[in-house]
């Protein structure tokens, strides 16, 4: 099983797949945690660098990068997928469809960079104002993160998507306990 966690910047994403992580092995389930990008491979210190604003790209290598960050790690995500772990992903293909619609690039051009690589059962956005996760963040934002007019086209896209794709929002302004609570409920439900 693979449950993806989305969101914009400071949605609560690392904290709720460490929480939900920890809540799975409590009922002796396994489970293995992926984050992405993965900044480590070589095509994820290219990533890095273009999010720091070292590099520069046009936004169909930037997406295209993002997405072969990804099949870096197909062979690791299989072999877990095998030994039956439920995968939790931090991020996954859904985040390059939501940013590369607002970077205008096509949907369907988008899906095709990712067609092959293992498919989700789940997709939980934990929907954030920009507003708070201006607050909740001040320093170290990436290029991605700094544009609040841009903040607000991720959003939206990540509502849009998620009505034309059945995602599960969870509302991420609340407390990390209540954010915990209202994914388990959802998790829960596909678990049974």
């Amino acid at each position: 099983m693979i449950i993806v966690l989305e969101g914009f910047d400071q949605a609560g994403k690392k904290t709720q797949a460490h929480l939900l992580a920890k809540a799975l092995i409590a009922r002796k389930l396994k489970c293995k945690l992926f984050n992405f990008p993965v900044y480590s491979t070589p095509i994820g210190k290219q990533i890095k660098y273009y999010l720091s604003g070292k590099r520069k790209f046009p936004p169909q290598v930037i997406h295209s990068l993002l997405a072969a960050n990804r099949w870096e790690k197909l062979n690791e995500i299989e072999t877990a997928l095998s030994k039956n772990y439920i995968l939790l992903m931090n991020r996954y293909y859904q985040s390059n469809l939501v940013y590369g619609l607002a970077n205008g690039l096509d949907l369907k051009w988008l899906l095709n960079l990712d067609a092959g690589l293992p498919k989700e059962d789940l997709v939980i956005v934990l929907d954030v104002n920009p507003k708070d996760s201006f607050t909740r963040k001040k320093m170290g934002r990436d290029k991605f993160e700094k544009d609040k007019e841009f903040a607000y086209k991720i959003i939206h896209n990540y509502r849009i998507l998620a009505k034309k794709y059945g995602w599960k929002i969870i509302n991420a302004a609340e407390n990390k306990e209540q954010v915990h609570k209202s994914i388990m409920k959802v998790v829960s439900k596909y678990l049974e």
